[in-house]
């Protein structure tokens, strides 16, 4: 099951939230800092104030991470696309857009802000701590050069024109201004981010080998993190050109795992445990609007501590992403279906519980269409 991103704080109406692995990243370069760059820095420091420099640096520099991830957001609003929530993990921050970009130019200009905020961040802190050399203290020192350099070097990395990096969306954007097909685009600039991804394995394991460093294997784990994200890049673009012209109301089901939310939990439950596999079910009321949402988890919990109340009582508003009108494209259908785990993707129309999309009407849908462009072939 997939782990749910932890909430922590809202900004300008943007939701920020770590995702479980953030914490190792986190707890690695405060080490990092604590035993290898700041004792070289500050000989004779004591060790509990390097770990204190350490870890403060390491909470600047994913303070970095989230100005680089709300100038894509904030580009992005005003490119007319919505953002609802910046994540943090283990290989830095993602914004995440809840619609695609609607031309080229808004493309380039998101993916290029992340980049131009951690350059001119950079530079300003550089600059900063070479003109107030000889009044601030070795250590304030020592951590603002830190932190201007990785700032810099962030900028420098999401530059690879790779896809998901910064890079390979303005590589996209362009290949789309010229082919005019944002489809093509998103596989020709996702094809280079699986190259680089090769690449990144490749020379990190040959280091490993030769070196005997084991430090390297950070470069295959990148390297298998951008093959990952690539490929899952070019199989979504795959996919929406192949349900090209099919709508959400050909695809869904009315056969929704839900419960009424006057029901007891008790009785809810019960329900429940009938629909083997879902992970989470709607809760309506009696004329079949959405009330929201319940995890099968949070409704066992119920049962146990608090039997006899209501289940509208335990429910939780759905996310945005969570809900499609029945008229909206399949291709928009596969963009939603990617952002979910194990939650339920609910077709809804002025607050009524329409039905939910069974991925074997997607499956059937695809075959239909690779049949007829068979059909279309062999004629």
């Amino acid at each position: 099951m997939a782990r749910s991103p932890i909430p922590v704080f809202q900004l300008a109406g943007i939701r920020v939230t770590l995702d479980p692995s953030w914490f190792l990243i986190f707890l690695l370069v405060a080490w990092s800092l604590a035993t290898g760059y700041l004792p070289q820095q500050l000989p004779g420091t004591q060790p509990l104030v390097l770990w204190a420099l350490g870890t403060g640096l390491a909470l600047a520099l994913f303070v970095s991470v989230l100005a680089h991830e709300f100038s894509h957001s904030l580009v992005a609003r005003a490119r007319g696309v919505n953002v609802d929530e910046i994540t943090l993990f283990i290989f830095g921050g993602a914004a995440k857009l809840k619609d695609e970009p609607r031309d080229a130019a808004s493309e380039f200009l998101i993916a290029a802000a992340g980049p131009a905020l951690s350059f001119a961040l950079g530079a300003v802190i550089l600059v900063v701590g070479e003109s107030l050399e000889p009044m601030i203290s070795p250590a304030l020192r020592a951590g603002l050069w830190w932190l201007g350099v990785i700032n810099v070097a962030l900028a420098v990395f999401n530059l690879i024109p790779g896809v998901p990096l910064d890079g390979g969306r303005i590589l996209r954007a362009i290949l789309w201004w010229r082919t005019r097909d944002v489809e093509r685009a998103t596989v020709g600039a996702a094809r280079t981010g699986q190259v680089i991804a090769a690449l990144f394995m490749s020379v990190g394991a040959l280091l490993v080998l030769t070196t005997g460093n084991l430090s390297w294997l950070w470069e295959v784990l990148i390297g298998w993190f951008l093959w990952s994200a690539a490929t899952n890049s070019i199989r979504i673009a795959r996919l929406k050109d192949a349900v090209e012209g099919v709508t959400v109301r050909e695809l869904m089901t009315d056969r929704v795992p839900a419960i009424r939310g006057d029901q007891s939990v008790r009785a809810g439950l019960a329900q429940a445990l009938a629909v083997p596999g879902a992970g989470e079910l709607a809760v309506i009321e009696r004329d079949g609007r959405l009330v929201g949402v319940v995890s099968r988890a949070a409704l066992e919990e119920a049962a146990r501590d608090r039997p006899d109340i209501r289940a509208a009582e335990i429910v939780s508003a759905p996310e945005e992403h969570q809900l499609i009108q029945p008229t909206a494209s399949a291709a928009e259908l596969v963009e939603r279906l990617s952002q979910l785990s194990d939650q339920l993707l609910l077709v809804v129309r002025e607050g009524e519980l329409l039905g939910t999309v069974d991925p074997q009407a997607l499956v059937a849908a695809l075959r239909r269409a690779e049949a007829e462009k068979g059909a279309v072939l062999d004629t």
